[in-house]
């Protein structure tokens, strides 16, 4: 995989959809910034790869995404919101997380 070509197709959606064997290339090149389990749905992380910063999650479907965030501040407050749901997730709320969005 090129890392940087990826990148440069991620940046112009929402989210992209990353292959599992690309992911662990990606973060076998990438600085974790941040890792949160989210006890629901895998974990959640922010990486570094050289300038990018880049919001990794697994859906409920199983799919691995990925969001370049501008940020690190950006890139809190959405691991913070999802946090937020997952936890209410354990309360019963009934609540979901809106992946692709």
């Amino acid at each position: 995989m090129d890392i940087q070509k990826f990148i440069t197709t991620a940046k112009k959606k929402n989210y992209s959809i990353i292959k599992k064997g690309d992911l662990e290339e990606l973060l076998s090149k990438s600085q974790v910034i941040i890792e949160n389990d989210t006890h629901i749905s895998d974990k959640i992380r922010l990486l570094k790869f050289k300038d990018e910063l880049i919001l990794q999650e697994k859906s409920t479907k199983g799919e691995y995404l990925i969001r370049m965030m501008k940020t690190k501040k950006e890139a809190e407050d959405f691991i913070r919101d999802r946090l937020e749901i997952y936890s209410r997730m354990w309360d019963g709320c009934g609540c979901k997380v809106k992946y692709y969005d």
